[in-house]
């Protein structure tokens, strides 16, 4: 997304994050990007990343002793239960960055 002559790219893995633990590269991924941004020096680009999750918060709350808003910090959402809202959250995650 171009807007003000900023790019804002954001990175989606649809994907089940039952076989996954929190510290998984792929679930820290919103934190490499990150890194590579600052790397990129670059203050008209900004990257962000979500994992988009087919399993359950429920599911994985029991799995990872971890609340749903934890998982949320770590821009993980819930494709069933989150619906067309999680787009909008992307979109809204990417604004800010």
């Amino acid at each position: 997304m171009i807007e003000d002559g900023k790019q804002r790219i954001i990175f989606v893995d649809p994907k089940g994050i039952f076989n996954l633990g929190p510290t998984d590269p792929k679930i820290q991924f919103h934190e490499t990007i990150k890194e590579i941004e600052q790397r990129l020096n670059d203050l008209t680009v900004s990257l962000h990343s979500f994992i988009v999750s087919n399993t359950s918060s429920a599911i994985m709350r029991t799995h990872w002793n971890m609340e749903k808003p934890e998982m949320q910090k770590r821009n993980i959402l819930f494709q069933e239960e989150d619906g067309d809202r999680y787009v909008r959250s992307m979109l809204e995650a990417a604004g800010r960055g």
